[in-house]
């Protein structure tokens, strides 16, 4: 007795093994499979067969996490492991309001700026609402004005009534794009109506807490419930309950920075405003790709900040926003420090988040703390690499010029950096940046690059600082190589650290170093002369092994440009990032050569990488961890 084959699930396959089976019986010896009315029968039976065997396919494949392709399957997935998908947010701008008319009396002491308070920005020719999150109480000050801050966020406000019934103890918010984060809930029983607060630790929880639940529905739409009875209040059946809650426009609204309110702000019509730090943080509902990576791993953390893993996990699952984050424990800080965390972030759009920014997400993530741990939010401390590249090529074997091929290797230059660098944990290696720029064009036969390191600070012109600057590499000193001298042979031998220029007792000034470990402040004797009389020969110190910068009591009279640059030449052109360190490339240059001829063709500087024109500056007395 013949046996039908099963393997396959493709149409051919399955009508191939149903006719080799039909065709082992005696009965079905003579007929014509193919154009006969037992082929269409085959057809259908083929077709059911594969129809049945897609849809088992499918339902088994949505039923895990790693294979659903369906929005609601992946969120229910997720739901089994205790998260919930990141909605949409709106971006968040603070501004300042002076109501330039009203004078505080007696009686008129306060001004209340009213929860949903309307603002308007435009970006791109489309108008964005912003509004107040929460009420805001401007107090006089001591000239009887009003003054105050408030943080604006982008959205539309809407609010949904529901009856509370035995078919009806769920409600799906109809939007899309509902910030989870703005939702109120109310339930009004007999007259007396109570707020709800949304649960986020159900450990708290028990039959009396007035909590609603939020959770992922269909089509990126989220419900809102209620507890049982035991895990979180149950609201009496007939019970009015009223949702409010803001529906944003995502990422597009991040950048606004000039608004206009709608009607009047506390009922003054005469008033004056101001933005202090630009809208950010609006994000888009969060992927079936980002649910997919961060459910499993938000599981590891069971909801609780204990490694720094857990820290960066939470932060970024609350805070989408954010492009990077790193963290490390107060142990591994430089000198340690016990008891304290260490947070640097990098959002999304810039290069540094808002002191209101980085408050927001310290007080979020305390809540996950298991013990008394501080959380410290610092800025990123940028690196720059700045290359200084010969390329060599063979003119007859490409029909671009030298001009071209020069501007192809900037173009890499920029993509290595965007692809490569700027994230904490990236890593610049001089052979792959060498080899990316090799690819700009086949006639290029070679290259190599000197690289120098440089960092920023802006010192106060009023009084004096003590700075410290952290290269974190070993640095290029006098001595290393071919050169043999010893300390104190010649008081005006230097090394490589150097600076721009700023003002000092009237001259244009520099910093170097003595190439032993002390840094000094000097001037040349004439414009242009490279003969240096020095100012200060004991400004601060130089550690080349650590890669560490001191600067003692120092203030320029004034500092040329919008920074002081220093400038040191690592030992090793392989440079990685420590703690809250990005690297990114500034002050490239190249020159393209005649590999034949050695001879100079063309030349290109002032190349647009995000370190050339996103320059970052470090405040006095901050020490770059």
């Amino acid at each position: 007795m013949a046996n039908l084959t099963i393997t396959g699930l493709d149409f051919t396959t399955i009508r191939t093994n149903l006719r080799n089976f039909l065709s082992t019986k005696s009965d079905f010896a003579d007929f014509d499979f193919d154009d006969s009315a037992i082929g269409t029968l085959l057809d259908l039976l083929a077709y059911n067969t594969y129809y049945n065997a897609f849809y088992a396919n499918m339902a088994a494949n949505e039923a895990f996490l790693d294979t659903a392709q369906l929005y609601e399957s992946v969120a229910s997935r997720a739901k089994a492991l205790g998260y919930t998908p990141e909605s949409a947010s709106g971006a968040t701008a603070n501004i300042a309001v002076t109501f330039t008319s009203a004078v505080a009396n007696a009686t008129f002491r306060t001004i209340t700026v009213a929860k949903n308070t309307e603002f308007i920005s435009t970006i791109n020719g489309v108008s964005y609402t912003f509004v107040t999150p929460k009420s805001y109480v401007i107090s006089s000050n001591s000239s009887n004005r009003f003054f105050g801050y408030i943080n604006i966020v982008e959205g539309t406000p809407l609010t949904h009534r529901f009856a509370f019934t035995t078919a009806n103890t769920s409600f799906v918010l109809p939007n899309d794009n509902t910030d989870v984060e703005s939702i109120a809930v109310t339930v009004t029983t007999s007259g007396n109506t109570v707020t709800y607060t949304q649960a986020t630790d159900l450990t708290s929880a028990n039959s009396s807490s007035k909590y609603f639940f939020v959770e992922a529905d269909r089509e990126t739409r989220y419900k809102v419930g209620f507890g049982d009875g035991v895990l979180g209040f149950k609201p009496a059946l007939n019970s009015t309950v009223e949702v409010s809650y803001r529906v944003c426009s995502g990422t597009r609204p991040n950048g606004a920075n000039s608004f206009s309110a709608v009607n009047t702000i506390g009922g003054e019509t005469l008033f004056s405003l101001r933005t202090v730090s630009r809208a950010a943080g609006g994000t888009a509902i969060e992927s079936i790709e980002s649910i997919r990576f961060n459910a499993p791993r938000l599981y590891e953390t069971q909801n609780r900040a204990v490694t720094a893993d857990d820290y960066k996990r939470i932060i970024l699952r609350d805070n989408p926003d954010l492009e990077a984050i790193s963290v490390w424990g107060g142990e591994d800080n430089d000198p340690p420090i016990y008891g304290k965390v260490y947070v640097a972030a990098k959002p999304l759009l810039g290069t540094l988040l808002s002191t209101n920014r980085k408050n927001a997400i310290k007080s979020a993530i305390r809540k996950y703390n298991v013990q008394s741990i501080d959380v410290e939010m610092t800025d990123p401390a940028y690196l720059y690499v700045l290359p200084y590249v010969e390329v060599r090529y063979v003119p007859e074997e490409t029909t671009r010029t030298a001009a071209e091929i020069a501007a192809a290797v900037a173009a890499r230059i920029v993509t290595f950096e965007s692809t490569k660098l700027g994230k904490f944990d990236s890593k610049f290696r001089l052979s792959k940046f060498l080899s990316h720029l090799d690819d700009a064009d086949d006639s290029i036969t070679g290259s190599r690059a000197i690289i120098d390191l440089q960092k920023t600070i802006n010192p106060s012109t009023t009084s004096k600082n003590d700075y410290t600057i952290n290269f974190n590499t070993y640095l290029l000193q006098l001595g290393v190589g071919d050169q043999a001298v010893t300390a104190g042979s010649d008081s005006n031998l230097f090394g490589y650290l150097t600076s721009s220029s700023f003002t000092k007792d009237g001259f244009t000034a520099f910093l170097d170093d003595d190439g032993f470990g002390t840094v000094r402040i000097y001037y040349n004797k004439t414009a242009n002369s490279f003969e240096r009389i020095y100012i200060d020969r004991a400004a601060g110190t130089i550690d080349y092994e650590t890669g560490t910068v001191k600067l003692t009591k120092f203030m320029p009279d004034s500092v040329s440009g919008d920074a002081l640059y220093l400038t040191a030449r690592p030992v090793s052109q392989n440079i990685n990032s420590i703690r809250n360190q990005i690297i990114l490339i500034a002050g490239s240059r190249v020159a393209v050569l005649n590999d034949s001829t050695g001879t100079v063709l063309a030349t290109v500087s002032d190349i647009s990488t995000v370190g050339a024109t996103a320059l970052i500056t470090e405040a006095p007395g901050l020490t770059s961890f």
